[in-house]
């Protein structure tokens, strides 16, 4: 386990979180019902990824369609996340950035959680209206 990977282990703790690391070495977490999974590259110490993978299942090219356009809308309006759609047809919320080499996750650990929830929630109520009217 790298030091960042350290960091917020010992930070999801001190919160009242059960993180566990997986097979690759990631942080992988559960808030308010969602999972959430924290990448780090071990050739890049200062880079940090919060993961809220398949937060959305695509069942059709028009729905995928659909969702590239939506997915754009939310990456231009919500700083700091990115909507991705995935090839296996599912929709990821990701947050990625740069931190100090001791970084106090505190600064900065919720509010990117926070992000992440709100590209999530809006990228799924656009789709279901948008949706609603075809």
């Amino acid at each position: 386990m790298n030091l960042i990977a350290k960091l917020c282990m010992d930070y999801l703790r001190s919160e009242g979180y059960v993180p566990r690391l997986d097979e690759e070495g990631n942080v992988v977490f559960k808030f308010e019902g969602k999972f959430f999974v924290v990448t780090t590259d071990n050739n890049d110490p200062q880079f940090l990824r919060v993961v809220m993978p398949n937060f959305w299942e695509i069942e059709s090219e028009q729905e995928k369609r659909l969702a590239l356009e939506v997915a754009n809308q939310v990456n231009e309006r919500i700083k700091v996340s990115k909507v991705v759609v995935k090839r296996n047809n599912h929709v990821w919320a990701m947050a990625e950035q740069f931190i100090d080499s001791s970084p106090d996750l505190e600064d900065f650990f919720k509010r990117t959680i926070r992000v992440l929830n709100a590209a999530a929630d809006e990228f799924a109520q656009r789709m279901v209206q948008l949706q609603g009217m075809n």
